[in-house]
């Protein structure tokens, strides 16, 4: 998540920015760059003609991760909601909180 870092920081300022801002206009760029980067990498992946839809899902949720966890920094939680953001966008979210197996290959 090294790219979304700056995108998690500027989020609010950008937010806040008047239309037509120059910080605006530069974060919707960089929005754009991520996502054209992460297009890039599913079709080197093999993924063929990634969905758009779910690219902006998975980068959102990981940029809204970063900004929460800082929020929580300092508490596990933090933590937390990195691990499970993480598990989930690769994949890995078969698993209960308690980290109890919940797949159908599960004995």
């Amino acid at each position: 998540m090294v790219a979304g870092r700056p995108a998690a920081a500027l989020a609010v300022d950008a937010a806040r920015a008047e239309p037509g801002d120059p910080l605006r206009r530069a974060y919707a760029d960089g929005m754009r760059h991520l996502v054209d980067g992460m297009e890039r990498i599913r079709r080197k992946s093999g993924d063929g003609s990634p969905d758009e839809g779910t690219i902006l899902v998975e980068l959102s949720t990981m940029i809204g991760a970063l900004v929460l966890s800082r929020a929580c920094a300092g508490d596990d939680l933090s933590d937390r909601i990195l691990t499970a953001v993480r598990d989930h966008v690769l994949g890995d979210d078969e698993q209960t909180p308690e980290g109890k197996d919940t797949s159908d290959t599960a004995g």
